[in-house]
C-alpha cells in the first residue's frame, strides 16, 4: 500500500488534498490557511467554492464606501439594466488578468468613482488595476454614448456614479480580507460567465 504524501507546506501532516495551484499535496489545514493567502487558488478549485459558502466577513456600516451617496430601491430598480451591463462590464475587464485579486478590482472601481466625482478622469496606481479601469473605460464610453443620445441624457453622470457606488458596496460586502482574495472577482465570474462581450 503507497504511503501518503506529506503536505509540501508544513511538511508535517499529510498531504490528504491535491492542490491545483501548486500542483502538489498539501493537508486540510493549510489548505484552509493558506487559501487566498500564499496560495492563488483558481476558480475552478472545489476547495475554494466550498469554502466561500462558510466564510465569515467583517461586514461594518461604518467602513460602507462612499455613504454619502443614496441608493435606495427605486433608484436599483430604474438603473438594473445599466447596472447588469457595467458589472459585466468590469467582469470582461478582470477577465485577461486570471490572478487579478478583490484588492485590485476595489481599487479599479474606487478611481471609476473618483473619476465621476471630480468630471475627470482618475487612474490608480496599480498597474494591474489600471489596466482593468482601461478595458473598463474601453467598454462603458461608447455604451454611455449611446444611452445619453438615445435617451437625450436623462441618465446623467450621477446615476453613473450611482451604479459605480453599488459596485463598490458589493465589492466591499465579498471582501473577506484575505490578501489574494478574489470572492468579488469570482462573484462576476459566475454571474457572467461568458466576459460580458
Amino acid at each position: 500500500m503507497a504511503r501518503m504524501a506529506t503536505c509540501t507546506i508544513c511538511e508535517a501532516r499529510k498531504g490528504k488534498r491535491y492542490c491545483t495551484a501548486r500542483g502538489e499535496d498539501i493537508c486540510t489545514q493549510c489548505c484552509a490557511t493558506e487559501r487566498e493567502v500564499t496560495i492563488n487558488c483558481p476558480f475552478e478549485c472545489s476547495y475554494l467554492r466550498d469554502s466561500r459558502l462558510h466564510e465569515k466577513r467583517e461586514f461594518s456600516e461604518a467602513g460602507m464606501p462612499h455613504r454619502d451617496v443614496k441608493i435606495d430601491d427605486e433608484f436599483l430598480q430604474r438603473s438594473e439594466m445599466v447596472l447588469m451591463l457595467m458589472a459585466a462590464f468590469m467582469n470582461n475587464a478582470l477577465k485577461p488578468v486570471p490572478n487579478a485579486t478583490d484588492k485590485e478590482a476595489r481599487e479599479a472601481i474606487e478611481a471609476l468613482v473618483a473619476s465621476y466625482r471630480k468630471g475627470e478622469n482618475v487612474d490608480p496606481e496599480g498597474e494591474v488595476a489600471q489596466g482593468i479601469v482601461t478595458r473598463f473605460r474601453e467598454k462603458l464610453d461608447p455604451f454611455k454614448a449611446e444611452l445619453q443620445d438615445r435617451e437625450a441624457g436623462p441618465f446623467a453622470d450621477t446615476a453613473f456614479l450611482g451604479v459605480l457606488v453599488f459596485m463598490a458596496r458589493v465589492a466591499y460586502g465579498y471582501d473577506n480580507g484575505k490578501p489574494n482574495g478574489r470572492a468579488y472577482v469570482h462573484y462576476l465570474r459566475a454571474a457572467f460567465p461568458e466576459g460580458g462581450e
